[in-house]
């Protein structure tokens, strides 16, 4: 074959494959977009049926939990709802009545209403929400952003909301999903539908859940209930270890949001707090809400740090509680909620008998409502 021949066929080739490669590319951007949450949704699968489950892997626990209620075939009797605080937390903890734990690590107020109105979207409606308070929930600057994978949920339940208030609110996340920057059409005709649609194949036929009897396994489980659980780290129990680990957590961490300290209590943010506690009293659930001690090394540290805002969130949702005839358990202070050094394992995290002690007059409520 002749250079100038050769030259040409190369040529020819490589513009029917970028041709053949584009109209691919922009057939598979036109159609809905491949789940991308493939083992996610198989895991939620398996523990909706009751199974547990070992987390191997990478795994979204945003996209976890909202699986779970999107396949759930029944509501539980209660949900319990929260971040890392409550993700140990099962119906062994709570009596006999059946349980579901939609807790998520760093989750926020808005990724709770989206399992809300996911679950509410299906009909199902808990008689019982057991309800971790953080106090990041009020800040407005604290948008770690995973409800927009469910963007739609959170715009409906938000106008819902806001329709049960005296003085329609800011729509703030309707507003924030307005503000985010539109691609323009070129950038959907590239290799990302191809290469989206292909991992989508693989992980729908080769990603296998590994379903498990046994709580003694060095990873993690969900159970058929959704409580989390580990192996605990020796560490964990070494009282010194943990106070250590608590101060230098606080001294030296930048999300002061973990411990209360922001700029103000967001009002919007508070009035969709309220709408939705509210919401749950109108519908004739029973709600019971947790606040979750911090360490006493670092209590007095957060309350006298500048902009803190622990005290007063308490001191709010205490008043909330009291006129929505909510029962709270716990205090952000240790002392009031009775937690010592020992029932810690950092600085605002409890050991399986602190848990257990926190929940203990929840669970009396609850096997007496069992009883009835």
């Amino acid at each position: 074959m002749r250079p100038g021949t050769y030259i040409f066929t190369l040529l020819a080739a490589t513009a029917v494959t970028a041709a053949g490669v584009g109209l691919a590319s922009v057939t598979l951007a036109r159609r809905p977009a491949p789940d991308r949450f493939v083992l996610e949704r198989k895991l939620a699968a398996a523990v909706a049926q009751g199974q547990t489950v070992t987390l191997a892997g990478n795994v979204n626990e945003w996209m976890l939990r909202w699986n779970t209620a999107e396949q759930m075939p029944a509501p539980p009797d209660v949900a319990i709802i929260g971040s890392s605080h409550s993700l140990s937390v099962g119906a062994d903890d709570l009596g006999p009545l059946t349980a579901m734990n939609f807790s998520v690590s760093g989750s926020a107020l808005p990724d709770h209403l989206v399992t809300t109105e996911i679950l509410a979207e299906r009909g199902l409606r808990p008689k019982h929400w057991v309800i971790f308070v953080d106090p990041w929930f009020f800040d407005a600057d604290t948008d770690y952003g995973a409800w927009r994978l469910r963007s739609q949920d959170l715009l409906r339940i938000e106008e819902r909301l806001g329709r049960s208030l005296p003085a329609p609110p800011p729509r703030l996340f309707a507003e924030r999903v307005a503000a985010a920057a539109s691609p323009s059409p070129a950038a959907r005709y590239n290799l990302e539908p191809i290469l989206l649609n292909a991992d989508a194949w693989l992980n729908e036929h080769l990603l296998r859940v590994h379903v498990t009897d046994r709580t003694d396994l060095s990873a993690p489980v969900i159970r058929a209930d959704g409580a989390r659980r580990a192996v605990p780290d020796p560490q964990m129990t070494d009282p010194e270890a943990v106070r250590d680990l608590a101060v230098r957590q606080f001294v030296q961490k930048a999300d002061r949001q973990r411990y209360g300290i922001y700029r103000a209590i967001d009002p919007t943010l508070w009035n969709l707090f309220a709408a939705w506690l509210r919401s749950h009293r109108e519908n004739g659930a029973q709600v019971w809400l947790v606040l979750p001690p911090y360490h006493p090394a670092i209590h007095s540290r957060i309350t006298s740090a500048p902009d803190s805002q622990l005290v007063a969130i308490e001191s709010r949702v205490r008043a909330l509680a009291a006129e929505l005839g909510i029962t709270i358990s716990g205090s952000y202070d240790p002392a009031v909620a009775g937690a010592p050094a020992g029932e810690f394992y950092d600085g605002d995290h409890l050991l399986e008998p602190g848990i257990k002690r926190l929940l203990a007059p929840i669970r009396q409520k609850l096997t007496e409502s069992a009883g009835r």
